[in-house]
């Protein structure tokens, strides 16, 4: 596994930003004890192959680091195939927030600057089918935001105890983002049963069905809200994402 923290000087931020990418590579269980430096071509035999993408967001009063702090983002990544990419959203709820005294343009800077940077540099695949968005709390409210605002980018969005009540408030209105689109990505939402925002939760489920869009909606007993229910709905959401990428048939994969 490649843990890579990256500053980035962004146009749409007026800044720096952090974030962190995470990049499977070789895993323990492929260690040979005659090992060959000198002969070794596991990078170049995979030259032309590319990682699908998954933008992992993290809640409010968090940063990029919480998702490999207090769950296995980096175990999942690597076990998955998959590269995860995490990034400082502040309590911005990533979006656009350009104001006289202020440019943090989260929205542009995510959909924009940061997958051009990543496409251009890493082996990541921008193929819709092999991108997703997902995120616990105000990362919720960011996946949804970000994967039904920018459709066309993402084949699947997951949201966790995302708070739905406050979405409303900052102007969320899925007919409004939705509008006459079809190309909408699957939609995965998920609350513990334990959490106080879990009437919220089931409130986006009834809107949904309302407008007819399909999703999983899965309340979870016995979790509130916290870091063991984030950590296996994570792992969920990855284990059932419809793969058709170049590491499909290489996952799982012992680490």
């Amino acid at each position: 596994m490649a843990h890579i923290d990256i500053n980035l000087i962004s146009n749409a931020m007026g800044r720096a930003v952090d974030f962190t990418l995470i990049l499977p590579t070789k895993t323990s269980p492929t260690l040979n004890t005659n090992y060959d430096a000198k002969n070794d071509t596991y990078y170049q035999d995979k030259k032309n192959k590319k990682y699908p993408l998954l933008i992992l967001l993290h809640g409010l009063l968090n940063d990029e680091k919480n998702w490999f702090r207090y769950a296995k983002a980096e175990f999942y990544a690597e076990e998955h195939n998959i590269a995860i990419c995490m990034v400082n959203g502040e309590n911005k709820f990533y979006m656009n927030w350009d104001t006289p005294t202020t440019k943090d343009n989260f929205f542009d800077f995510i959909e924009y600057e940061l997958k051009d940077f990543l496409y251009g540099t890493f082996p990541i695949s921008s193929r819709r089918e092999d991108n997703f968005i997902a995120g616990l709390c105000m990362g919720g409210y960011g996946a949804l935001y970000h994967g039904l605002t920018n459709s066309r980018a993402y084949s699947a969005i997951g949201a966790f105890s995302s708070p739905y009540a406050q979405m409303k408030e900052m102007g969320f209105d899925f007919k409004k983002i939705i509008g006459r689109k079809t190309d909408i990505p699957f939609i995965y939402i998920s609350c513990g049963d334990k959490d106080p925002l879990l009437k919220e939760n089931n409130d986006i489920h009834k809107d949904l069905d309302e407008m007819e869009i399909t999703h999983l909606y899965n309340i979870v007993p016995n979790y509130a809200h916290e870091w063991r229910f984030w950590d296996s709905e994570l792992e969920r959401f990855i284990k059932g994402l419809k793969r058709t990428d170049s590491y499909k048939d290489e996952s799982p994969r012992k680490v």
